[in-house]
């Protein structure tokens, strides 16, 4: 009889052993660190669950200064894996990082939220699962250390184009000069800006926005900048529009190359500008002296009557949010997440105050699970369940707040006692 009892403990153990290992699973693949500026790493975030996932799951952006992350085409996908004999389900994250300028940088840690179907019932569960942190170094390659800006890529061309005359204009008349660079390996984003910003006496120049177009095809990154730059002639012009030239590293051949546009020569039929220079404008002065006053007496009355009112404000704002049902909520899921009985018990009374009740089902179920948490923290219950219990009450606060959202009528709940009352005689 013994014997039995001890198989029969063991069996118990195990399976609360086996459903506290179903637990969700993140794998992160980072295998390359190192790379080009301008050249993307791939990081792969797979989350893994004992069932199936209901909602896709909330993933980190990763955010970094001088860095930047892409999601490529098709970023996310189904994926499974044997676990222990069992498939499990789960989603493959891909993400492209690319560092900006040389350097080591560091992505800061983030965390997936995962929702899940329970191993038994219909109950959706939630987990959180931790993401660590990541350094990504750019290197610059043997010989290109004096390349600024650092521009690397397996192909660059430089084309230019000159849309209308150059040479015999008259003053007022003008031409546009566009530049383009094809890139290939590497997104056209990288690329600096080529046109020469000097200029020549006589003519001035209107540059318009440059355009940026970059495409990808099973992999292969590539794009164009156009620049392009309208010259109108006001005087006598005889001279010429300074080459372009841009130096850049060829990931293919290892060595640094330069792509070259010819200069341009202009030649306008018109009297030299000579330099001038506006005499003094006294009623010009006057009326900007009169707008610093007007100016300087708006910011008086704002600071003697207008100042009170706004800090008055923002101070009834501040007021009207930390009394707010979504402050109290807020309170209430960073003490679910300690998992901090008694204050989350305090944090679940002051927002269910301030929401409408939610159906006697959904209230009851909350009851029963801080009288679930109280009897595994100090009763006698395995400690095994009290994540569960906790999962179990966060999924059904989320559930009232969903139900009750529309709702205007409040009730106080009625909550029991904070340590349940043990019926074993000792």
């Amino acid at each position: 009889m013994r014997r039995v009892v001890l198989i029969f403990v063991w069996m118990v153990s195990a399976s609360a052993l086996w459903a506290q290992d179903k637990q969700p699973q993140l794998e992160v693949t980072f295998e390359e660190t190192e790379t080009v500026p301008g050249q993307p790493l791939t990081l792969r975030l797979t989350v893994l669950v004992p069932t199936f996932m209901p909602d896709p799951p909330m993933w980190p952006d990763f955010e970094t200064p001088n860095l930047m992350v892409r999601l490529p085409e098709k970023a996310s996908s189904p994926t499974s894996k044997r676990i222990d004999g069992e498939t499990w389900s789960g989603i493959s994250r891909r993400y492209q990082i690319t560092p900006v300028v040389p350097g080591t940088f560091e992505m800061p840690a983030g965390e997936v939220t995962v929702r899940y179907r329970a191993l038994e019932g219909s109950d959706v569960l939630e987990a959180t699962l931790p993401v660590p942190a990541q350094t990504v170094t750019g290197v610059v390659p043997d010989g290109a250390e004096a390349l600024d800006p650092f521009v690397a890529a397996e192909k660059l061309t430089l084309t230019q184009t000159v849309e209308g005359e150059s040479k015999g204009l008259e003053a007022g008349a003008s031409f546009a000069r566009v530049i383009e660079v094809n890139i290939e390996g590497v997104s056209p984003m990288f690329l600096p800006p080529v046109t020469p910003e000097d200029g020549l006496a006589g003519l001035r120049a209107y540059p318009e926005s440059p355009v940026i177009e970059e495409t990808e095809n099973r992999g292969l990154v590539k794009g164009v900048r156009r620049e392009k730059t309208v010259y109108v002639a006001e005087g006598g012009v005889d001279g010429v529009l300074p080459d372009v030239r841009l130096a850049w590293f060829n990931l293919e051949t290892g060595k640094v190359e330069e792509a070259v546009v010819e200069a341009i020569e202009v030649q306008v039929d018109a009297p030299v500008l000579a330099p001038r220079s506006d005499p003094l404008d006294v009623m010009t002065l006057v009326w900007w002296a009169v707008v610093v006053v007007l100016f300087m007496a708006l910011i008086a009355i704002f600071v003697r009557w207008g100042a009170p009112l706004v800090r008055q404000r923002w101070r009834l704002t501040q007021e009207r949010y930390l009394n707010g049902a979504r402050n109290a909520y807020r309170i209430l899921r960073k003490t679910l997440k300690a998992r901090q009985l008694g204050a989350s018990k305090q944090a679940y009374l002051v927002w269910a105050q301030r929401v409408p009740v939610a159906d006697p089902e959904t209230e009851t179920a909350i009851k029963q699970a801080f009288l679930d948490i109280g009897a595994v923290q100090f009763g006698k219950n395995p400690r095994e369940n009290e994540t569960q219990a906790w999962l179990h009450l966060k999924a059904l606060c989320d559930r009232k707040r969903q139900k009750s959202r529309y709702r205007h009528d409040t009730q106080a709940p009625e909550l029991p006692p904070l340590n349940p009352v043990s019926t074993h005689q000792t």
